[in-house]
Order: C-alpha cells, then sequence, then structure tokens
C-alpha cells in the first residue's frame, strides 16, 4: 500500500522527469534550429505550446544580453523597454501566423513558429560576435558595415523562414520566393515603425548623495591642464585638425556618449587622437575629464590656440545640449551653479583665442540662433535645428541624438566631407522626422567663402601618399 509520502515522492520524480524531459526537448530543438540557420541537412523539430514558449524565452535573454552588454557601468532596468521588447516579439509570431496562413498552412503554424524562434539563437550568437568584433575595428568603414549587418541579418532571417516552408513540404518556387520577400519587408517595417527603447538605462544618482562643490572645482585646473598638455601640437606646413568636444548637461547621458564617440570618430578618420579635448558635464567623468562651463570651454580653446598654427591649421568645435528658445546652449549640472552659452559668448571666446579656420557645429534645440552670430569667411557653421525649431533624441538612455546620428555615425562614417555630410544628414533627419510626425527641426549650415578652400587643402595633406 502506497503511504502520503510515498506518492509525494513519486510525484516529484515524475515532475523531475517531465521537467528534465522538457529541458532535453528545448536542447534537441535549439540543435536543429541551429541547422536550420546553417543550411545543415534533415533538421528536425519537436514542436509544442511549450517548446514555443521557452523558446520565446530564451530569444528575449539574448535580447537583453545584447542590450546589457553595451551599456555603461551599472544599470537598471527599464519596463516599458522591457514591455516593447516583447511587443516586438508577439508582431513577429503574428507575421509567422501571417505567413503560415497565406502559405495554406495554418495548422503548421506552431511547427514554423518553433523552428524559426529555435534558429533565432544562432543568429542571436552571430550577432552578438559581428557586432562587438566591428565596435572594436579602428576604420571608419566599421561604421557602415554596421548597417550592412543588420540588413544580412534580416536577408538571413527571411531565409531561415523560407527553407522552414521548404522543410514543411512549400517546394521552391516563385510562391516561396514572394513570402519570403513578404516577410523580410514586414520584418523592415516593423523594426523600422515600432517604438524602441533601451532595456537599460543608467541608475539616477540618489539624491542623498551630494557633490562636493568645493572638490569639484578645486579639481577644475588640474582636470584640464592634463586634457591639454596632451594636445600635440600641429605639424609645421601643414593643415592639421584639432577636435574640441563639449556636453553640456549632466543629466542627459547622451551628450556625454555623443561626445566620447565623435572624439573616437574623428581621432580614427580626421587624425585628431593626440589633439583632442572633451568637457564633459556628467557625474561619471567628475574625476577624469573637466566640467563642460564656460570658463573651462574659454580656457581650452585659449591653450588649444597656442598648439595651432592659427594661420592653416583648423579647429573642429562640437557641442552638444539641450538649448532654451532665446537661443542660448544649456551649460547644466545640479548644484554647480553653472551659466548657459549665448552665441555671442562663443564668438568672443573663439576671436580672443586668435583660432581663425573654424567649423563648429551645434547640436540643440533652437540653435540656428548660433549661425549668424559666428558665420564669417573662414569658418563653416553646422547646427541641428532652426533658430525657432526643436531637434530630437537627447533623452538620457540614447546613445546619439537625431542628428548626432546622421551626420556623424553615418554621414562622416564614409567620407571627411563635413558639407556633403550635412546635407546627406539633413535629408535622413527630415525624412525620419517625417516618418515620426515631429515638426521637421530645419538643420542649418552656413559655408564661408574661404573655409571650403581650407578644409580642401586639409583633406589634401591628410591624404596618404597613392
Amino acid at each position: 500500500m502506497l503511504t502520503p509520502s510515498t506518492v509525494e515522492v513519486a510525484r516529484s520524480s515524475r515532475l523531475d522527469h517531465l521537467a528534465w524531459r522538457a529541458f532535453a526537448r528545448l536542447l534537441h530543438n535549439l540543435g536543429a534550429g541551429a541547422k536550420l540557420a546553417l543550411g545543415i541537412p534533415r533538421p528536425s523539430f519537436v514542436p509544442s505550446l511549450g517548446q514555443l514558449m521557452a523558446l520565446i524565452l530564451v530569444g528575449w535573454i539574448f535580447v537583453y544580453l545584447d542590450d546589457w552588454r553595451v551599456e555603461e557601468g551599472a544599470v537598471q532596468a527599464s519596463l516599458f523597454g522591457f514591455a516593447l521588447a516583447a511587443g516586438r516579439s508577439y508582431v513577429g509570431l503574428g507575421l509567422l501566423a501571417l505567413v503560415a496562413v497565406t502559405a495554406r498552412r495554418p495548422g503548421g503554424f506552431l511547427g514554423l513558429a518553433t523552428a524559426c524562434c529555435a534558429a533565432d539563437a544562432s543568429m542571436w550568437l552571430v550577432w552578438m560576435a559581428a557586432s562587438t568584433s566591428l565596435a572594436g575595428v579602428a576604420d571608419p568603414a566599421a561604421i557602415p558595415l554596421e548597417q550592412v549587418l543588420w540588413w544580412a541579418m534580416l536577408v538571413w532571417q527571411s531565409l531561415i523562414m523560407m527553407r522552414a516552408l521548404h522543410l514543411d513540404g512549400l517546394r521552391f518556387g516563385w510562391s516561396l520566393l514572394a513570402l519570403g520577400v513578404a516577410y523580410g519587408s514586414m520584418l523592415s517595417l516593423t523594426h523600422e515603425f515600432l517604438p524602441a527603447e533601451p532595456l537599460f538605462t543608467a541608475p539616477a544618482v540618489a539624491a542623498e548623495d551630494p557633490l562636493d562643490i568645493e572638490a569639484v572645482y578645486a579639481a577644475q585646473a588640474g582636470l584640464l591642464e592634463r586634457q591639454l598638455l596632451a594636445v600635440s601640437p600641429g605639424l609645421p606646413n601643414h593643415p592639421d585638425l584639432f577636435f574640441l568636444g563639449f556636453a553640456g548637461v549632466a543629466e542627459e547621458g547622451v551628450f556625454r556618449r555623443e561626445v566620447g564617440q565623435v572624439s573616437d570618430l574623428m581621432a580614427r578618420t580626421a587624425g585628431t587622437a593626440r589633439r583632442s579635448v572633451r568637457l564633459v558635464n556628467s557625474r561619471r567623468t567628475l574625476t577624469e575629464l573637466p566640467l563642460a562651463s564656460g570658463s573651462n570651454l574659454g580656457s581650452a580653446l585659449q591653450s588649444v590656440a597656442q598648439k595651432m598654427d592659427v594661420r592653416e591649421d583648423i579647429l573642429f568645435l562640437f557641442l552638444t545640449s539641450h538649448g532654451t528658445s532665446k537661443g542660448n546652449l544649456v551649460i547644466d549640472f545640479p548644484s554647480l551653479g553653472l551659466h548657459n552659452l549665448t552665441p555671442a559668448e562663443l564668438s568672443q571666446m573663439l576671436d580672443r583665442a586668435g583660432i581663425q579656420w573654424r567649423v563648429l557645429v551645434v547640436n540643440a534645440c533652437y540653435s540656428g540662433a548660433f549661425l549668424p552670430v559666428l558665420a564669417n569667411p573662414q569658418s563653416l557653421v553646422i547646427t541641428s535645428s532652426a533658430s525657432n525649431r526643436a531637434s530630437f533624441g537627447c533623452a538620457h538612455a540614447r546613445r546619439w541624438t537625431y542628428f548626432g546620428r546622421a551626420f556623424f555615425r553615418d554621414a562622416l562614417g564614409v567620407e571627411q566631407d563635413f558639407i556633403g555630410a550635412f546635407e546627406a544628414a539633413k535629408k535622413a533627419i527630415g525624412e525620419r522626422e517625417k516618418r515620426e510626425g515631429k515638426e521637421s527641426s530645419q538643420p542649418q549650415i552656413a559655408v564661408g567663402s574661404q573655409i571650403a578652400g581650407q578644409l580642401a587643402r586639409w583633406r589634401a595633406a591628410s591624404r596618404p601618399p597613392d
């Protein structure tokens, strides 16, 4: 006779057996998914609702790992980002169901979804390895290659779906090709139009962690001196480019990231690795970089000018921050009492430093107000918006603003033509804003009568010999 304890042991043993069997089937399906993705013959799946749910969970884990690996330092989860990621996966399942119905295999949805979700794990491993490798390539071509990789993954995903349908009995032909093209197009539209937010963001700084304001200001002279001592002078009889980046708002991490990424890009593509200064407002860089303040900017410009041959060298000044409707650049670090920067103040700083050749990029709302004040024959002035328009993409968790992504990451990653890059970025931003129903930011440019020729001389001098 079975006692209650014997029944419990038997029930527990049965549950353990079922769990191990489900896990073994999951491993089997993941292996079959790898075969399907890599074109290896005879992948066989064990489809079931439970297996599909487990494979979706595995896919979510990869999504979270991919987002977490590119975030800097300590992070916190974004519930909104997680909800959007889940919503994207549900849309993907809906597309597979639509394909199954169109292919006249409504009963085969479970098998098709199981196969495609199982193959996703292999795709994620390839994506993470490839994108990590591209991030470490010190070559401007690495930036457009990331877009090429994204499209290659999309094509691969469509081919996987087509192969799964073929294994389910659909013959190769125009019908299968049409389904593959339609599926890939719908996936592309899904990624383009569905909202996307990072799954992890930098944690808010606790209110009970006050700044040591006296120590912050006491450290500025040393931090600024360390940055400026690392700046190498320009080569004689050779126009060189000097980079100065300025991230104005401490509570928006996007500005800090943008200055860092632009600094790296300019070092790779414009030879500014040893002619670069960064001024950043952020708690993360308080002990590493000088503040982005008006006084530090003025001092940095004076010191950089002393390293330049101002008759031929060119300053590339990039300022990224919020902007006010009065046309001022916001400079803000809570508790430090910093003052905003006006166009007239920036113009006076540049004139006092004696820097003649200038490329000035101001990325902020209403930044067009800087254009008429800074424009002169020896300057190229670019702003991310008109004087009466906002620009977009300055949320804390973003890696790029709209303008920063379009101008620096996408356009200047192809070639160092600042004017051509602006035209390409302006078009891309306009198209994006139109798709998203936003009022056009209307990026602006003023090309001085002499600066284009000097930039051409710099590019010619920087080009390696044939």
